[in-house]
């Protein structure tokens, strides 16, 4: 049973993959990925590792695949339209690698197993892939990579932040109707423009533009009376 099993999960897996490369709409490929994540996640579950199993399903078919889903429809991909291939060399290249990763997997399922040895020990039990031991592992062993990754996600969220930032003024300042430069403020409001200060530089373009209107009325006037 375990074996069909594993097959079925297998088998699963690997249509998931091929569907995920050969949709042209990104978002049936999303799902399709997540098909993948959650076959492995059944893997690992026949291997015995439940907590693998449970963090493949939380982080990566949930929280991993929920942001890529996000993008997909914030930055509204549309789909992939079928060009000429242009590098025909690498067609050739390809199903070359394939065969020799498939030769490859032929040779290391036909390797003698450890029913063909003499076992000169006997089984001992395995903690590998439970709660506990990657727990330990992880916070003595691993404990350096551990926070070095986790400084490198802040790293990285404080930089998406500083970028955000930075497009975000000349985004609001390249309307037509306002000036590049925020005008001077008036002497009779008295407001000072400090970097950053948006009230005050709402309040100096509101001004500039009653100004500007005030000025082309009595000429719109003079034209009406000629």
């Amino acid at each position: 049973m375990s074996t069909l099993l594993f097959i079925l999960f297998g088998a699963l897996a690997i249509g998931c993959a091929v569907a995920m490369v050969a949709h042209r709409n990104p978002l049936y490929s999303a799902i399709s990925l997540i098909g993948v994540f959650v076959s492995l996640a059944c893997l690992y579950m026949m291997l015995q590792a439940p907590f693998i199993a449970a963090v493949q399903v939380i982080v990566y078919a949930g929280a991993i695949m929920v942001l890529v889903v996000f993008v997909i429809m914030l930055l509204n991909v549309e789909e992939e339209v079928r060009r000429p291939a242009r590098l025909h060399y690498l067609i050739p290249v390809g199903v070359i690698l394939a065969a020799i990763l498939t030769a490859e997997a032929a040779f290391i399922l036909k390797l003698p197993g450890a029913s063909s040895r003499a076992d000169v020990v006997g089984p001992q039990a395995s903690d590998v892939g439970l709660t506990a031991s990657i727990g330990a592992g992880l916070f003595t062993e691993y404990l350096l990579p551990f926070e070095v990754t986790s400084v490198l996600i802040l790293m990285a969220l404080v930089g998406a932040i500083t970028l955000a930032r930075r497009t975000a003024t000349p985004r609001l300042a390249a309307s037509p109707d306002f000036d590049i430069e925020p005008p001077a403020p008036s002497s009779e409001s008295g407001s000072v423009i400090q970097p950053g200060d948006t009230e005050a530089t709402g309040q100096a373009y509101a001004q500039l533009q009653i100004e500007r209107g005030e000025a082309a009325a009595p000429d719109a006037g003079k034209e009406g009376e000629s």
